[in-house]
């Protein structure tokens, strides 16, 4: 016995390194919005995953979430279910497992506490040990399939306190067709539950005798009864021999199914079976009177009878007065006849079904005429294949509270008006895939109350005018095929057939066979919105087709070469179109698919057999299906799927690609899909090129989409490309010719990474004062150089450095005498005044001073002892030394002696290379200072 311990830790290990793919090689999740691919007896939950050919289901498992509800796993050949394989899912309703597993250990369901679903299908010999299902406290229910045991242990269902339904189904011969292997796993299952309501059985055995229970001690004992069981259904199709007593614990059968002869009736009688609901008889020649008998002795209402010949008379009919509904199959291969005029005599019979057998069309036709009696009770009848030739004057006037009426696959080529008279109840009608060539004015006349009416693969050459006119509660109707005269048009006008179309029309299907067809609405009478249309043609046109009827419709499916409305597609006229499915052919002419992107309302759109190549909208034809969800190209050709086909496709969710040629698809082309989950390809042949090698990659790392590949045989497939070497595997391709050595490039990024931190850190801690000037120098020299022959516009006049102590004499005199003075009237740039609020200084110092024509330092000694001034000094002097122009103006507020600046490096070099400004101590000679000034700083001819 081998025993996987996972640690939390290995979990979360596992899971950061493959959650970052959707793509498996063995599994599938779905979500309940789309209907791909699922494993065998897989029910589709909230989040559903199914898995083929596993043999380790950890592995295989990890990179799905635990709030999975249903999982389905295809167990690989001899394979092993060990402890806490399924631990991780504690959120799992259902579990299917199937394949070949050889074993199932014990502690493999532990975890599992919300489950209450769980299947087994197996076919090789399987061993079952000890408490295998003890942590299954909430199970409720439990199937079998065609499994067969080598081991299992007496105590192996042991805990399953919540189980009520119990279901063994064997249809290949194995260990469970043994009653002893059948009464074996029974015994085990019912012996160690109490709650158990519900039990099917289905096995092909031959003799079904009383079982013996096996005990711990060696001693055996009887099969417990089965007293509790509410509901049981038995099916034994090759049953021979039944021993006596071996219902006798059963005593309820809801369903029974075996052949029956004169032997078996006798046995089966004879078995202490009290009561079987539905029974279901297999046998060569069946005796109405001795089936009755059964029918009586175990109070049967439902009965099935599969039979080469019936004698059916209504004097053997006595005992058959409780049944409700009765079904008569014949083998395809022999000939019967049956009269029908026995259902006088079943006053409680509801429904009918007639199989195989052929009627005597005189006795059919007369079957209310000669019976004084009405046949009231009868709700549904359905007479497949019964060779009826035609459907006379109230033929069935007798059969008032009929509801459904089946008359499909006959020979019915003709139906007389008021043929339905009487049936006012009726509400189905199915007359496909018989002969009618003609549908008359009043052939459904009395038909109120019809909801559904198919006259599908029917060779109608002629409908009369009004002839549905009476159908006033129609809901779904299907006609075809139209197969008017080779020397006329199939034009067919629904208003003149309808009368005026119904209101309460659905689903309306109407076909022409392999012949073009034209579809005339007639009127401006639409149905409410919600229609569902289908048509099937070699070409579809539609006239009239500004009318309300296209706006009703709802779903559109073409089966055509081409739907169209004069010479032009007609799909845009369909305005609220949500679903459309288009089956086309490659070899087709050319009709213009771009009026598609009108369609702003459709949510499903499938293209089947387009040439989308030919389309000359291609780029444009999907813009504006901001709704759709699901997208299937099947069999069409394109070689590019480029962004500008998805640019507005944020919606859609599920893409399918059936390609008939080698594709290309760019990079850029799922970047506007926002709400892509699901993308299958089918058959799909890159180019062997490294510039699709981003697919790849992409499909495996992508979080959000699941990616599939598959083949012809809908098994899941790597993707293959082709290239100077014929067809290979892409994966190989990719990463032979375009791969790099992934460990290598990780380590010299995070070397040079490493580095370059380390010289940044190293220049900042010994030259961190002069690089913020280095850059800024650079700066202004790169500027300098673009507009060193072009008009250079300025923000400012010039920039103001001072210190804030020296404000007011800024506002009370610089300013007045500035930029009140004019024309032209200055701009300054003041700290204080100017600068953007929240942006850092020196950014604002810089922007500022390379914003203005000048630089005008206000010297005081409180601007000697400001280090935001110096900052402004030293970066005026870095311009003034890269621009080489008369930029820089220094103007001294008071009298500073050479000792003072002499601290003061490059305002003592500037002193003395450079003429500046004393603000005078005479009041009369402030006049020629300002003069002077501004005739400085007024912006020159040119400047």
């Amino acid at each position: 016995m081998r025993l996987i311990i996972v640690t939390q830790f290995e979990v979360v290990a596992l899971w950061i390194i493959c959650v970052s793919s959707w793509t498996s090689e063995k599994c599938v999740m779905t979500d309940g919005f789309t209907n791909l691919w699922r494993g065998d007896d897989c029910h589709n939950g909230n989040l559903t995953v199914s898995c083929m050919d596993v043999d380790n289901v950890p592995l295989h498992l990890a990179i799905f979430p635990i709030s999975i509800q249903t999982l389905c796993v295809k167990m690989r050949n001899k394979s092993i279910l060990h402890a806490n394989d399924f631990s991780r899912f504690d959120k799992l309703v259902e579990l299917g497992i199937s394949g070949q597993p050889a074993e199932i250990l014990p502690g493999a369901f532990r975890g599992l506490f919300g489950l209450q679903i769980l299947s087994l299908t197996c076919s090789l010999n399987l061993s079952i040990y000890s408490n295998t299902f003890k942590d299954l406290h909430n199970l409720k229910q439990l199937r079998i399939i065609s499994c067969s045991f080598s081991v299992i242990a007496l105590d192996a269902f042991a805990g399953m306190k919540q189980l009520t339904t119990l279901t063994i189904i064997q249809q290949e011969h194995n260990l469970l067709s043994d009653i002893k292997s059948l009464a074996g796993v029974l015994c085990r299952i019912v012996n160690n539950t109490s709650s158990l309501t519900s039990l099917v059985l289905w096995a092909e055995i031959a003799t079904l005798s009383n079982p013996k229970c096996i005990v711990s001690n060696g001693t055996t004992y009887e099969t417990p009864s089965f007293y509790g069981l509410q509901d049981i259904l038995l099916n034994f199709p090759d049953l021979k021999t039944i021993g006596k007593g071996v219902f006798e614990g059963f005593k309820n059968i809801s369903f029974l199914n075996m052949p029956l002869n004169n032997v078996l009736q006798m046995q089966l009688l004879q078995s202490g079976v009290s009561k079987v609901e539905s029974f279901q008889f297999l046998q060569e020649d069946s005796d109405l009177e001795s089936m009755c008998e059964i029918v009586y002795q175990l109070s049967t209402s439902y009965v099935s009878i599969t039979t080469d010949h019936v004698n059916l008379s209504i004097s053997a009919i006595q005992n058959c007065m409780t049944l409700r509904e009765m079904h008569l199959f014949r083998s395809p291969i022999s000939q019967s006849f049956i009269d029908l005029s026995f259902i006088h005599g079943l006053r409680n019979l509801q429904v009918l079904t007639v199989h195989q057998f052929s009627l005597n069309n005189t006795r059919f036709t007369s079957l209310c005429k000669t019976q004084p009696s009405p046949i009231l009770w009868l709700k549904k009848m359905s007479l497949y294949f019964s060779s009826i030739f035609s459907i006379q004057h109230r033929q069935f006037i007798c059969m008032k509270n009929l509801e459904e009426l089946n008359l499909k696959y006959n020979r019915i080529s003709t139906i007389d008006n008021f043929a339905f008279l009487g049936l006012q109840k009726l509400k189905v009608l199915n007359l496909g895939h018989n002969q009618l060539s003609e549908i008359k004015s009043f052939n459904f006349f009395d038909l109120h109350c019809l909801e559904y009416l198919n006259l599908e693969a029917n060779p109608l050459v002629h409908i009369e005018a009004l002839s549905f006119a009476h159908l006033s509660s129609i809901q779904n109707v299907s006609l075809g095929d139209l197969n008017f005269p080779p020397e006329s048009k199939i034009e067919l006008n629904l208003t003149c057939v309808f009368g005026s179309i119904p209101r309460g029309l659905t689903y309306l299907y109407i076909s022409s066979g392999r012949r073009p067809m034209t579809l005339i609405i007639g009127s401006d009478g639409a149905p409410n919105p919600g229609l569902g249309l289908h048509v099937h043609g070699e070409t579809v046109s539609f006239q009239d087709c500004e009318r309300p009827f296209f706006r009703a419709v709802v779903e559109l499916t073409a089966r055509t070469e081409w739907i169209l409305c004069g010479s032009i597609f007609a799909g845009s006229y369909f305005k609220f179109l949500q679903r459309f499915k288009l089956e086309s052919k490659l070899s087709t002419l050319f009709v213009d698919l771009t009026s598609l992107n009108t369609l702003v309302h459709l949510r499903d759109l499938q293209l089947t057999g387009v040439d989308l190549n030919r389309q000359t909208g291609l780029a444009i034809m999907f813009h504006n299906l901001t709704r759709l969800e699901t997208l299937m190209l099947l069999g069409c050709r394109i070689d590019y799927l480029e962004k500008d086909l998805s640019k507005d496709l944020q919606s859609l969710r599920e893409l399918r690609l059936v390609i008939n040629n080698e594709l290309t698809i760019m990079e850029e082309f799922p970047e506007p899909l926002k709400s892509l989950k699901y993308l299958l390809i089918q058959d799909l042949l890159l180019q062997c090129s490294c510039n699709n090698a981003w697919f790849d990659n992409w499909a495996k790392r992508n979080r959000q989409v699941q990616v599939m590949f598959w083949d012809s045989t809908l098994g899941m497939k790597e993707i293959n490309c082709i290239g100077e070497h014929g067809t290979q595997n892409f994966l190989k391709y990719s990463q032979i010719h375009c791969s790099m050595d992934v460990g290598f490039i990780l380590f010299a990024s995070n070397t040079l990474g490493l580095l370059l931190f380390m010289l940044v850190v190293l220049l900042h801690h010994l030259a961190g004062q002069y690089l913020l000037a280095l850059f800024y120098i650079t700066r202004g020299w790169l500027e300098e150089a673009v507009f060193r022959n072009n008009k250079r516009r300025y923000r400012y006049d010039a920039f103001v450095s001072y210190s804030g102590k020296d404000e007011r004499w800024v506002v009370e005199e610089l300013l007045p005498n500035m930029e009140q003075r004019g024309p032209p009237f200055l701009r300054l740039c003041l700290h204080s005044r100017d600068f953007q609020l929240g942006k850092d200084i020196v950014d604002n110092i810089t922007d500022s001073l390379y914003s203005s024509r000048r630089t005008v330092c206000l010297i005081s000694r409180n601007y000697l002892r400001s280090n935001w001034c110096s900052l402004e000094m030293k970066l005026a002097t870095d311009r003034l030394r890269v621009e080489q122009r008369d930029i820089l103006i220094l103007v001294f507020l008071e009298d500073i002696s050479p000792h003072q600046l002499s601290a003061h490096h490059r305002l003592a070099r500037l002193v003395k290379t450079r003429t500046y400004l004393d603000w005078p101590k005479e009041p009369e000679q402030y006049q020629d200072f300002w003069d002077r000034l501004w005739a400085t700083l007024a912006p020159k001819h040119g400047q």
